[in-house]
């Protein structure tokens, strides 16, 4: 096979596509796949032998003409669109001389369907070129070519080659997201039965939804069906996990065998091309998505509804896949290279929400915080797990999402700090309502089991060394956490001894930390969890190191320093309990102009990006002034004036992308907008 990226140019080949008795000599995928849809489907034998000889033979003809006459417009330069004019030109042309032999059938109709099969069968795979792709979106796009019909003919030819042809897979894909619920325009009714004959034959949809008469509706709505079914068994093949279909997609599609895991010349795929498994794993992540794209589509949603509703096979489909979801057997190795060594595909849906909810391009309306609440229920419930296997889950899969955060940004996505506020913010009070909702019907002095539950996951969230090592951005506020609970045991041991005057000095106090110590201090401030947990063994290593340790400024502001002293120090460090910020309160409410202008830049400085323990609290502080500063009736423009510089520190505090994705998670954009 010809290189597929890098030819915007057809270049000239003296190569006879080979009649079909010979093709599979061309294209081995095609020999291998032509016989299994024949004994998939047994067909009729045609009572005319001779005249279906005819139509292969006037097919093969239009295969090599259209491929002449797009290989001459390209070597004049022409744009892929006016090549797949060219081609449309040369199928009427060839479908009008059929219609007047004797014998032909009507062209008017049949033209482009001939072209959308010629095209696909030259694309797949012996000119399988980036020229030949465009050339075929501009004639699906100007609509020369069916979109509906052209992906069907695709569909069983690339899907089983999606392995060793990741290239044309990924731009299949890009087709399927593009066009699978385009609008469908009104047609001739000799056009729709050639339409609905030549689907229904490519993807088999009466024999697999046992339909014995298929008309243009029932086709379009099949065909969405079929075309999510498709790609969600190539999402969990990729994935490694088990298939789910019984009505012999696994076999059409080569989903859940290896026997096409050779290229176009009969190779072996080379595991070793590291761009090619990189692009099939981006592949395997983009499927997902054109899935997620589809079913979003509100067409298909009443169509997916109306099939639901009407056909008893797909309520079983989705009884098979939520089952596959939650399953509770380990995953093979094909799905550790894709979620990790160890994870469950039980806890899936964790990983796809958290990456979900990083999507910088959408804005969310709805708390991060009560849809994780509700997923965590849901999912406790459905793989019949604990409340400590639940919650650990939840911590080890917002860890990993912090170890997905790219190293280098690159565009306007939210990156790090978004990533942390999920892990220390986010689920933190996710988890509040679970243990609130199991209290509020204990009886005084009962314990809560639930609790408990979560302080042993956090107990075994230890032995996770690899995902507990702190992003540099975080260390020194994670060794900060692990100073704080050094500093308490000390105290609570001098206690015990009875030492009424300890000669050890908090502030030389100094230990090593990770992403365990800041997720406790994440959980102790929304009481959570108490200070117990600092007596789990090996919890904190001190270093020995007599240098004193530099104070926060906030210890300062809490003793009564000024304000505007500190007010540079301030804005670098985030403030660590509620406490601290209601120190700044007042300043910013009712204090001199300079003071409220630097307790607005410190309100959103540091503690609004990196203070997870009291993020909450600063957001709703920030929106709380920015309505006092902007009132539905100011009086005068004299208002707006006084207040331009407060109004400046907010606004363009809360603009970074970052702090605007970590408002949408917590479903407050609205409020903001309001405001």
């Amino acid at each position: 096979m010809r290189p597929f990226y890098g030819r915007n140019k057809l270049k000239r080949q003296h190569h006879e596509p080979p009649r079909p008795p010979s093709f599979a000599s061309a294209t081995p995928f095609c020999c291998s796949l032509i016989p299994r849809f024949q004994s998939h489907t047994p067909r009729k034998t045609p009572t005319c032998r001779g005249g279906a000889f005819m139509a292969a033979a006037a097919g093969t003809d239009l295969e090599r003409r259209v491929m002449a006459v797009v290989k001459a417009s390209a070597a004049r330069g022409d744009p892929p669109l006016l090549q797949a004019a060219e081609a449309a030109r040369c199928a009427r042309e060839a479908s009008a001389s059929a219609s007047a032999s004797p014998g032909g059938e009507e062209g008017g109709c049949r033209s482009g369907g001939a072209l959308a099969e010629a095209l696909v069968k030259n694309l797949c795979f012996v000119h399988n070129t980036g020229a030949m792709w465009k050339l075929l979106d501009q004639a699906m796009a100007s609509r020369l070519i069916s979109p509906l019909q052209t992906l069907a003919l695709l569909t069983p030819r690339v899907v089983p080659n999606r392995r060793a042809q990741p290239e044309a897979y990924r731009l299949y894909l890009d087709l399927v997201g593009r066009y699978t619920v385009a609008p469908v325009y009104s047609e001739s009714a000799e056009t729709k039965a050639m339409l609905v004959k030549s689907i229904n034959d490519a993807l088999h949809l009466s024999h697999s939804y046992g339909c014995q008469r298929m008309d243009f509706g029932h086709t379009v709505v099949l065909f969405v069906l079929s075309i999510i079914k498709i790609l969600t068994e190539c999402i969990l093949e990729d994935c490694g996990l088990p298939s789910i279909a019984r009505d012999g997609y696994d076999d059409l599609y080569g989903i859940g065998s290896q026997k096409h895991m050779t290229d176009d010349k009969g190779s072996s795929l080379d595991k070793r091309d590291e761009h090619r498994e990189r692009l099939r794993t981006k592949n395997t992540v983009m499927t997902l998505d054109v899935v997620e794209k589809i079913t979003a589509n509100k067409n298909a949603q009443v169509f997916l509804r109306l099939v639901y509703l009407n056909t008893t096979g797909v309520q079983s489909y989705r009884g098979r896949l939520l089952g596959v979801i939650v399953s509770r057997r380990p995953c093979s190795s094909a799905a550790c290279s894709v979620f990790g060594v160890g994870k469950g595909s039980c806890w899936i849906p964790f990983d796809m929400f958290m990456e979900n909810a990083m999507d910088g391009r959408h804005l969310h309306t709805i708390s991060s915080i009560e849809a994780l609440t509700e997923l965590s229920k849901t999912l406790q419930v459905l793989n019949r797990a604990t409340w400590q296997e639940t919650f650990q889950a939840l911590w080890v899969s917002a860890l990993r999402l912090i170890q997905r955060d790219c190293a280098t940004p690159e565009g306007p996505f939210p990156h790090l700090y978004s990533r942390l506020c999920m892990l220390l913010a986010i689920v933190p009070l996710s988890i509040a309502p679970i243990l609130k909702e199991e209290s509020d019907k204990l009886e005084g002095g009962m314990i809560c089991a639930r609790r408990g539950e979560l302080v042993s996951s956090l107990h075994v969230l230890g032995q996770y060394f690899g995902l507990l090592s702190p992003p540099p951005a975080v260390v020194r506020s994670a060794n900060s956490a692990a100073r704080k609970a050094l500093v308490s045991l000390s105290i609570l041991k001098d206690q015990s001894e009875n030492i009424q005057n300890s000669s050890k000095d908090g502030s030389s106090i100094k230990a090593v930390g990770n992403m365990l110590h800041l997720i406790v201090e994440a959980c102790i401030a929304r009481n959570l969890v108490d200070t117990s947990v600092y007596f789990c063994p090996s919890y904190v290593v001190p270093v020995n190191d007599t240098s004193p340790v530099e104070e926060s400024p906030w210890s300062a502001l809490m003793e009564g320093s000024p304000l505007m002293e500190l007010k540079d120090a301030l804005m670098v460090t985030p403030a660590s309990s509620l406490a601290e910020l209601e120190k700044l309160q007042p300043f910013a409410v009712s204090g001199s102009d300079e003071e409220k202008l630097a307790a607005c830049k410190i309100l959103c400085g540091a503690s609004l990006l990196r203070g997870w323990n009291i993020q909450e609290h600063v957001i709703q502080m920030v929106l709380k002034l920015l309505s006092e500063l902007l009132p539905l009736e100011s009086g005068s423009d004299g208002f707006y004036i006084h207040h331009m510089p407060m109004l400046h520190a907010l606004i363009s505090g809360i603009s970074s992308i970052d702090t605007v994705h970590i408002l949408s998670m917590y479903g407050l954009v609205r409020r903001m907008l309001y405001s």
